[in-house]
């Protein structure tokens, strides 16, 4: 069969969506020899697929270059005809926005309803609030099979688009252990020293800046800490000047220098900063599934995490867990992980065995039997 996987998100710099099409096309290419795959791509997305130069063993896939960016009109009116030009059995949108007017069989994966919940700066207008909620709820109306990357997701599209429970499968993503190669000791000693970390403490965050990654709460909270101990807040992604709060709080933190933005970094300097860090923090009011926190804990760091949403469900007893709305909570067992040598230990063992849980193969696997069970019915 023809299998459409709409990769315009392949690229690493969209974060989540990034790593996840990234990994599950290379995975879905390493085990599935019968069908051939289709990889809609920008120029953009399809220069990174070439850069990495895979090690496929299958060459049953060619990549079409389609120079139609997710949110626009073009999407909306040209993909369509696009998708519909090369034949395809069954399309796979990796994100929730597909065109609405196309009529082929598909399945579509959605990560969260973060955009419902917390539609951020740039988002607020009630133009696009009803645009989302309209090709949202066609997607979930029309789709085959949707795929739902966590329980705590698949409640939330059954509660707010009415979806019955069978037409939605949990297939949970994982951490990529590529980024996790062993940083040699020069690397990680001069990271510290471009950043004068010295033999302090440092704790880490990793991700967006965008309103429900409680950012502003683990500055408070980061705060509190350093009153008592001495330690330092690296924040590791890229910069938004949109939130100006966000930074102000960082230009009145206790010590200059004490909070660190490294900015947008590269998969090796990722792999250091986990090295690193003495804790990871994950302070979300909402997550679809929290790969950050389960990319630290394949790291070995210890992990204190939000007790929102899909956190729990996902970490379960490899964490901590606080109060996001808490800044206090949050300052209390970050300082208590960082003393503790012993419960950093036992943390670290416990999400030894969580990660195993979790692989990109499995997730691959799981994918494939929606596709097989889809083009049957």
């Amino acid at each position: 069969m023809r299998i459409g996987i709409d990769a315009r998100l392949y690229r690493s710099s969209i974060a989540g969506i990034g790593r996840y099409s990234q990994n599950l096309i290379k995975n879905l290419l390493e085990i599935d020899s019968d069908n051939q795959y289709i990889l809609f791509m920008t120029p953009e997305d399809e220069e990174e697929f070439r850069n990495l130069k895979l090690e496929i063993r299958n060459s049953n896939f060619v990549t079409k270059i389609v120079d139609i960016p997710h949110y626009s009109l073009v999407e909306q009116t040209k993909f369509p005809k696009i998708i519909e030009q090369e034949k395809i059995d069954l399309m796979h949108f990796l994100n929730f926005n597909y065109p609405v007017s196309y009529k082929g069989k598909f399945i579509v994966t959605i990560h969260d309803l973060t955009l419902f919940f917390y539609p951020g700066r740039s988002k607020k207008s009630l133009i696009y609030k009803i645009g989302y909620k309209y090709i949202m709820g066609r997607a979930c109306k029309n789709a085959a099979e949707i795929i739902a990357v966590s329980e705590a997701t698949k409640k939330d599209i059954m509660r707010v688009f009415k979806t019955p429970s069978k037409k939605i499968k949990v297939v949970y993503e994982a951490a990529d252990d590529k980024i996790f190669t062993k940083p040699s000791p020069e690397v990680i000693d001069s990271l510290k020293k471009r950043y004068a970390i010295g033999d302090k403490p440092v704790v880490l965050y990793v991700g967006q800046w965008r309103p429900h990654k409680n950012l502003l709460g683990l500055i408070n909270a980061f705060n509190i800490v350093k009153e008592k101990t001495p330690v330092k807040l690296a924040i590791i992604g890229k910069v938004d000047p949109a939130y100006l709060e966000v930074i102000s709080a960082i230009d009145k933190a206790v010590t200059l220098g004490d909070i660190i933005m490294p900015g947008f970094v590269t998969e090796e300097e990722l792999s250091c900063w986990y090295k690193i860090a003495s804790v990871f923090v994950f302070p979300s009011f909402y997550e679809g599934f929290g790969l950050p926190g389960l990319e630290a804990m394949m790291a070995g760091t210890p992990v204190i995490s939000s007790d929102r949403t899909s956190l729990p469900e996902i970490y379960k007893d490899g964490a901590i867990y606080f109060n996001p709305f808490k800044i206090k909570d949050m300052a209390d067992k970050i300082k208590e992980v960082i003393i503790d040598e012993r419960l950093r230990l036992e943390l670290v063992e416990k999400a030894n065995m969580i990660v195993t849980q979790y692989s990109w193969r499995k997730t691959a696997q799981e994918t494939l039997e929606i596709y097989k069970n889809s083009l049957k019915s």
